[in-house]
């Protein structure tokens, strides 16, 4: 991946100037993941040459240990004092830091606009952004930035990237503004602020290490738990598409197979001839010669030619009506017995003389219809 070799480049480049101030284990870090990205010769080289350092390192340093040991005592006991705050000054001084980067972290926590944290116009494309991010994280990422705030630095570089980068949410931050700018100091006494609203690593699908991460091409988990929120504007990256698209196609096709065939049977199965009840295309009164119920056709019905098909077609008509008759009469039974249920729990009576007045129409229909009235 070009991504993973021009990042362990850089690495190499950094482990390369820390050999230069004798920060053998600062190189050592940067080397390993350089080699975790993409492994190269001029890795194992620079390990070769630091091992050479230090085993030469350790033999002088042997040599005149003892003679320093004794020259250092002395000296502390005469004037601890000094001694003491001659070695604060020093390990004070010694930082792994510059000013320049001091000042560019104070810039992005304390900038008020999210294109300013990314240094890139609000017209930016895409591979603007992309451009921008990838500088950014390279140069504020924890591991390569020791000034102070820099981990804040680089969580407001990923999150400024994740809603710049998606379309709805850069839309919803140029319309509102000040509702979308992460603030930085909640809680602070002094200094300036940002915005409205701070993005913290719960508030998105991603952390900023993730992105990083994700973007990078390193394939290491996160060690934070996080809370996934199901949003149709979700954040991604996306990496190997065509095997992605390929995935999802396979999962979705039992579904669309399932569509085809109910729209199939839709054209397979044909209207009914007749309804009980009267509806915007069956217009038509009829009723059976028999029982004398009534139904309704579509105009453009034509009736059996022949006595045997006008009684099937007239039967099923009356089994229709008496399926009808009994789902609507074992309503009105549950509705009633519910009714009277309530009332006996709550001690109603006057709910319960009204239950048992209410009546079951279906059900004396049906009754009468089974004894042939």
């Amino acid at each position: 991946m070009e991504a993973n070799k021009d990042a362990a480049l850089h690495y190499l480049e950094l482990a390369e100037k820390a050999i230069l101030v004798n920060d053998h284990s600062r190189a050592i870090r940067f080397i390993n993941k350089s080699k975790d990205l993409f492994p190269t010769e001029k890795a194992e080289d620079l390990l070769k040459r630091i091992k050479d350092a230090t085993s030469h390192s350790t033999n002088q340093n042997k040599t005149h240990e003892s003679t320093t040991s004794s020259s250092q005592h002395d000296h502390t006991t005469t004037n601890g004092t000094s001694s003491h705050t001659r070695h604060r000054t020093t390990s004070t001084s010694t930082n792994d830091y510059t000013s320049e980067e001091v000042e560019a972290v104070r810039k992005i926590k304390t900038c008020k606009d999210l294109y300013e944290i990314l240094g890139v116009s609000k017209t930016a494309s895409e591979a603007d952004l992309k451009k921008a991010y990838r500088k950014l994280a390279l140069q504020f990422h924890p591991d390569k930035c020791k000034a102070p705030g820099a981990t804040e630095a680089f969580k407001a570089i990923g999150k400024a990237f994740s809603i710049l980068n998606d379309p709805k949410k850069r839309e919803d931050y140029d319309r509102y503004g000040q509702a979308m700018e992460p603030q930085y100091h909640r809680g602070s006494t002094g200094g300036q602020r940002c915005g409205q609203n701070y993005y913290t690593d719960e508030d998105d699908d991603f952390s900023a290490e993730e992105i990083f991460n994700i973007f990078f091409g390193h394939s290491g988990v996160s060690n934070r738990t996080r809370r996934r929120r199901q949003h149709p504007n979700t954040f991604h990256f996306t990496t190997n598409s065509p095997q992605n698209t390929m995935h999802t196609l396979t999962q979705l096709l039992p579904y669309l197979f399932l569509f085809l065939i109910s729209i199939i049977g839709t054209f397979l199965v044909s209207e009914p001839q007749f309804q009980l009840h009267r509806t915007g295309k069956y217009t038509n009164l009829r009723s059976t010669r028999i029982s004398n119920i009534q139904y309704y056709v579509k105009p453009d019905f034509r009736a059996p030619n022949t006595h045997a098909e006008l009684d099937r077609f007239e039967s099923s008509v009356i089994d229709e009506y008496i399926t009808d008759l009994q789902h609507q009469c074992y309503r009105e039974q549950q509705h009633k017995e519910s009714m009277l249920w309530r009332a006996r729990m709550m001690n109603d009576n006057s709910l319960y003389h009204q239950a048992q007045q209410l009546t079951t129409p279906s059900c004396t229909k049906l009754n009468n219809f089974a004894r042939g009235g």
